[in-house]
């Protein structure tokens, strides 16, 4: 299982830094931003549980911080990829 996870995490990687290094426009931050939430979430499931059942005012504001960074993770790692295509002459 935990090899499972390990490909996935991987795989989500590689798509941020393909996104920068094929150039691709930077809308498709936020989208793979959604992935990288969603993986963070079900990674830390133990910690999120008790307030997904509870879905207050406190369940939101942690989904919108989390998102928040993972979008400024997933620029990170587009902007690395980027900076990776410049470096080869692409």
């Amino acid at each position: 299982m935990q090899s499972i996870k390990l490909l996935l995490g991987l795989g989500l990687l590689a798509i941020a830094l393909y996104t920068g290094f094929a150039g691709i426009p930077l809308w498709i931050i936020p989208l793979v931003g959604v992935l990288f939430t969603a993986a963070y979430i079900q990674g830390k499931w133990s910690l999120w549980g008790d307030l997904f059942q509870r879905r207050d005012r406190t369940f939101y504001q942690s989904l919108l911080i989390t998102y928040a960074i993972q979008v400024v993770v997933v620029a990170l790692f587009y902007l690395i990829g980027s900076g990776i295509a410049r470096l080869v002459g692409r």
